[in-house]
């Protein structure tokens, strides 16, 4: 079962993934009591983003998980500890030489600066990457033009299933149908998982899509005229420090409810959200290293995440009239929808 209480973490990854500036990348490597070299299936390399942040708590919850788990504490072989490494590199140059991968049977890439330096590294292990929307690891992916293996280059997203957040606009507005969404550069990759998941809904999505920053307050009159709730998905271009309150103000006018990606975004007045956090993400990461049988690697398939939690803005709920169940009504309600998880 899942914990039914919403962290009070401001949590806002993707605003932090379209604003960040490579800085100092972080390498650190779990090793057991051996030689790596001995037991190079005990050694997992993780490449933050940046040294801290919610880089940093990702890397804290991911090794005290490990610890913590009683499968890993009674398996051979799979004991690890820690020890933190900083390439002194320039900005820019974020990759580590191939010494700190030695013994290395698979790579954990925390955020997105970190997923693509990992994915400069020709030799490199079976790379996770973490804390990373869906949209980028795709548009990585067809970057590198099939160079690399998805069981290979796999991936967490930190961005929630369809289904999961269409789930959640029937729990919080039971009644309401037409949903709008706006769409940009990077969340146009994600329009056709975007549809199916309506048509299994029974919801009607209202699309469009736009390329450039001064067709926002246009596109969002004319979506939310028609709709009765505003979906918001995670994209480069339309939400960023300078337009994400420009969007919520949007749907304040129209006086329609907006569907949030983060805590961070519901406290800034969207109506609810799904969302996971670092620790979240570790917990599953750490269930999926565990996993991994000896010698050679080949990771599963990029999923969403598994562990996730609830937010609703309770002032924005009553402004507009609803009567919305607990947070963690709603979150066990969520959970018991297999749907959730596509």
């Amino acid at each position: 079962m899942q914990r039914a209480t919403v962290p009070p973490l401001a949590f806002e990854p993707y605003l932090r993934h379209m604003t960040l500036v490579i800085g100092a990348t972080c390498l650190a490597v779990f090793c057991g009591g051996l030689p790596a070299a001995e037991t190079p299936e005990r050694t997992v390399a993780v490449l933050l983003s940046e040294p801290g942040g919610l880089y940093r708590e990702y890397f804290d919850a991911l090794s005290l998980s490990l610890e913590q788990g009683a499968a890993l504490g009674n398996t051979p072989g799979k004991r690890l500890r820690v020890v933190e490494l900083t390439p002194g590199q320039p900005a820019g140059r974020s990759r580590p030489d191939d010494a700190s991968l030695a013994g290395a049977s698979v790579i954990v890439a925390v955020g997105v600066q970190a997923m693509r330096a990992a994915a400069t590294w020709e030799s490199a292990p079976p790379v996770l990457n973490v804390l990373v929307p869906r949209a980028s690891h795709e548009k990585l992916l067809a970057e590198m033009g099939g160079t690399k293996r998805r069981g290979q280059f796999s991936a967490i997203y930190l961005d929630q299933p369809p289904a999961r957040q269409l789930n959640l606009i029937r729990q919080v507005l039971p009644g309401k149908r037409r949903v709008a969404a706006l769409l940009g550069p990077d969340s146009s990759l994600l329009l056709a998982p975007l549809r199916s998941a309506f048509q299994r809904s029974g919801l009607e999505l209202a699309a469009d899509e736009i390329g450039a920053e001064p067709e926002i307050g246009p596109a969002l009159s004319r979506l939310m005229g028609g709709a009765d709730v505003f979906l918001a998905l995670p994209d480069s271009l339309i939400f960023t420090r300078d337009t994400a309150r420009s969007v919520l103000m949007a749907a304040y006018r129209h006086q329609r409810p907006l569907i949030g990606f983060s805590q961070a975004y519901v406290t800034a007045g969207a109506l609810a959200a799904t969302f996971s956090t670092p620790e979240q993400i570790a917990r599953q990461s750490a269930d999926l290293l565990v996993a991994l049988p000896p010698g050679r690697v080949t990771l599963p398939a990029p999923s969403y995440p598994e562990y996730f939690s609830v937010a609703v803005n309770r002032s924005v709920a009553r402004a507009l009239g609803l009567d919305i169940p607990a947070d963690s009504s709603l979150l066990e309600a969520l959970t018991a929808m297999p749907e959730s998880r596509q």
